[in-house]
Order: C-alpha cells, then structure tokens, then sequence
C-alpha cells in the first residue's frame, strides 16, 4: 500500500512539474526567435494579402481589378502606373481573378488556342504554384477544370472535368498570359480573353446553390508598417483561418508560434504582452526581414552577374525551404515554375557594381548563341528599387518601353546574327535608339523571362551574359 501511495505521489509531482514548467512566462530571447521564424514563415502570406486586398477587396485602391469570383482582363500590357506586386510582366496582358472555395469548387473553362502560347499559373495563399493550365502542360485545347478548396464534402461529377485540382487555401489565385505579337495584336488578345470563363460548379451542372458562405472580414490596411511590425499577426491569422486542415508539414512550427499569439481567426492585441515581449517580437521581426532580404540577394547561382534564380514552385518543391519561399516573394511574387518561365535577375554589372542609371550607361550583348533559348519567346525588363530596396516596378520613360522582347518591332541584329542592348538614361543617338532600354536615375535592376526555356536553359549550361559598363 505505501508503495502504490508512494507512487501515485510521484506522478502527482511529476504532472505540478508540467504544470509549472508550461505556465512559465516567454522570455524576450524566446519571443525574438519564434517571431523572427514566424515571420519568415509568414511573409508569403502577408505579401499576398496585401495584394489582393488592393486588387480585390478595397475598391477605393487604384490597382483594384475585380470581385472575388469575377475574371478581371488587362487591354494592354503593365505599364509604370501598375504597383500591384513588384517585378511584374509587362510582355504580356494579364487575366487575373481570386476564388473564394468556400461555398463551393469553381470550374474555370479555357478556349482552343492554337495560334500562340497563352498559360494560367495557380497560387495558393502560402505562394505555392499548386497548378497550371495552358500550352506546356494541358495543350492548346478547350477544357474544364475544377478547383476544390479544403473541407469540400459535397458530389463532385468527375466525367465532366478534364482535372480536378484540390486547393491547400480556401482562397486561390489565377493568374493568365496571353502571348501578344505587337500593339497591332491586342484585339486578337482581348477576344481571346473573353472567352476565359469562370463559373460556380452548382451552375456549371445545373443543381441548387448551396448556402453561401458569410462575408469574410477583412482587415483594413491602415499603415503599410503593420506589416513589419508585431501587428503582422492580425493578417497573419487571419489567412491562418483559411488553410485549414493545416499541413502536417506545418503543424509543429504552428504549434509554436502560438506563443505570441499566431492562432487561426484569433484576435491579436499586443497589449496582452509586455512591453519588453512586444520589442523582442519586433526585433526579431527586423531579423526575419533582414534573413529575407540576404537570401534575395543571393537567390540562385552567380553567373555573369546574373542570379540564375530557380525560386519557384509548389509545396513539395520548397522542401520545407521557408526562407527561399519568403525571398522568392520578395524578389518577384507570384512568379512562374522555371519549366514554365525561367527568371534570370542581376542587380551588378560585369565589375560587380551595383546598377545605377543616373551614374553610368550600360550595354548587354547577346551573340547569336547567347539570345535567351526559349521555346515561345523572352524578355528583357527594366525595374526599379522602390517597393523595398530589392525589389520594385516598371520605370516611368519618354518612349514606353518597359522592355525589350523577341517580338519588339524593328530590333538591330548584327551581321552575325547577335543583339546589343543599351542601357541607360538619357536618349543615345539615333543608331542605337531602336535597341534602347531606358534606365532610371537610380539603383535598377534587370529580369530576363524566358517563356517555355530549352533544356540549356533548364539544365543551367546557357548562362546570359554580362551587363557592361559603357565607359
């Protein structure tokens, strides 16, 4: 008896010992290390909230496009006026929508296009490419395809689709391409485009609407800095709501980021921390989004000055890689897998230099058998360093041209077949305007996009060559 008493003692001090160890308070190291991780983690997200809230919820934002649900066609390619997400396409119009999967799957419909490349790139709300549709991957023909969000327990007709895509998020992102062959061509493109259907699977089929889901409440955005600040946990779950069941991938980082109040749909105040917390969160914060800016700096193997950046792709292709997910998104949100476009970026020229517009003029020359080796067509794009000091947007120029591509009108070849580009600010005379990429008076930096890249591209054996300073 006095053994078994003695026993049950022992498990009684040894459950107070739990007890007491889990009711100890967070110390500020503590804190700064799970927010720096949660933050990395997050800032995926919250870059894609930001987003699309401004192109789908605030209605008073300029870059707003549509509602949620509704296809929203560009007439012409992005210009400088576009700020939506930073190193965006210009080569081509965008057809951009969200889908709310919470009511119910919605079936999106493409047309026959055999005349040009066109794709339609799917993002969840973590970033993951987790689908694609058009010319590399389904082909050029017509077809209906279904996305199911998560938790989804009603009939789905599968005869009907030619794929079904189940979706990690409740919310997801299409984003469409259509190549456009010069200005003369933008009517073929829009006719194209209005063909792209989007449509409710209850009114795809033909049965009853089930009940729809309530209004997501969404959080205004009243100062930019909430995003790098503790109050980044507001966004952050509230998007958390939105991916659940959570993948066991995720499960034990969750776990511990609950301790600074990162919970699904819960309400952060930081006044339920001490002050002392709340400045090792945000110190922490500032860690994370420098550990960010680094790996952006260094995303993909040097080469020529050239990042020869590889980015992109779906859950299983990050391998649990938080912080290269969190750089991509930096660098260039929403970007492509490489199969399907490859993104060559370089801030430097030959010498190592940063680029600068307003302190040097620049050429790039491309022999015949270094022009991008790309199976539907490629670019060049000039951005500035606005958004973040990394990353930014189109520059504002006299003549419009945010770009030099394969199909630009009246291109220079030389004789043996090779391209010069000049890079700079100020107009240059009149033999070289034609190859003439205008340059800010400031820190730049320079995307190749190489739609549909060969196999020396995918395999890393064609490297582009080095920007040279004109001096």
């Amino acid at each position: 008896m006095k053994k078994i008493i003695l026993l049950f003692l022992c498990i009684l001090l040894f459950n107070n010992c739990k007890k007491n160890q889990a009711k100890q308070p967070l110390t500020p190291s503590e804190a700064k290390t799970i927010a720096k991780e949660a933050y990395i983690y997050a800032y995926p997200m919250l870059m894609g909230y930001k987003s699309l809230y401004y192109t789908s919820i605030d209605k008073n934002s300029p870059g707003y496009r549509s509602e949620l649900n509704i296809i929203s066609n560009d007439s012409k390619p992005a210009d400088d006026t576009r700020k939506d997400v930073v190193s965006m396409n210009a080569d081509t119009p965008y057809s951009v929508f969200a889908m709310d999967l919470r009511t119910e799957p919605m079936v999106f419909s493409v047309p026959e296009i055999n005349d040009r490349y066109y794709v339609f790139q799917f993002i969840d709300l973590f970033t993951h490419n987790f689908a694609y549709i058009g010319t590399r991957v389904t082909g050029n023909e017509a077809g209906d395809y279904l996305f199911v969000g998560p938790g989804w327990k009603g009939d789905i007709p599968k005869d009907r689709f030619k794929k079904i895509f189940h979706v990690e998020s409740q919310l997801a992102t299409g984003i469409g391409r259509t190549q456009l062959f010069g200005s003369n061509d933008l009517e073929n493109v829009i006719m194209i485009q209005n063909k792209y259907k989007l449509t409710p699977m209850s009114e795809f089929i033909g049965t009853t609407k089930p009940k729809t889901a309530a209004p997501l409440s969404w959080l205004p955005i009243a100062d930019q800095n909430d995003f790098n600040n503790a109050n980044f946990i507001k966004y952050f779950n509230l998007y958390l709501n939105l991916v659940q069941p959570f993948n066991k991938e995720d499960l034990k980082s969750l776990k511990k980021f609950e301790q600074i109040g990162i919970m699904p749909g819960a309400k952060f105040d930081s006044k339920q921390y001490s002050d002392t917390i709340i400045t090792a969160i945000n110190e922490g914060i500032a860690e994370g989004i420098a550990a960010i800016k680094e790996k952006a700096g260094k995303i993909g193997d040097q080469k020529n000055g050239w990042n020869m950046m590889d980015p992109f792709g779906n859950r299983a292709f990050y391998k649990g890689n938080r912080l290269l997910r969190a750089a991509a998104v930096m660098v260039g949100i929403y970007g492509n897998d490489k199969a399907e476009a490859f993104y060559p970026i370089t801030y430097v020229d030959a010498d190592n230099n940063i680029l600068n517009g307003k302190a040097n003029k620049y050429r790039i020359h491309f022999s015949k058998e270094q022009i991008p080796p790309a199976k539907y067509f490629w670019s060049l794009t000039m951005y500035d360093k606005s958004a973040d000091g990394v990353g930014g947007y189109l520059v504002k120029n006299p003549i419009d041209r945010f770009l030099i591509n394969s199909t630009t009108e009246g291109l220079q070849y030389d004789k043996n077949g090779g391209l010069t580009i000049y890079i700079q600010n100020q107009k240059p005379d009149n033999t070289k305007i034609s190859n003439w990429l205008p340059a800010p008076a400031e820190d730049f930096y320079l995307m190749i996009r190489i739609y549909g890249p060969k196999e020396i591209a995918m395999n890393n054996t064609w490297i582009p060559p080095s920007v040279e300073r004109i001096k």
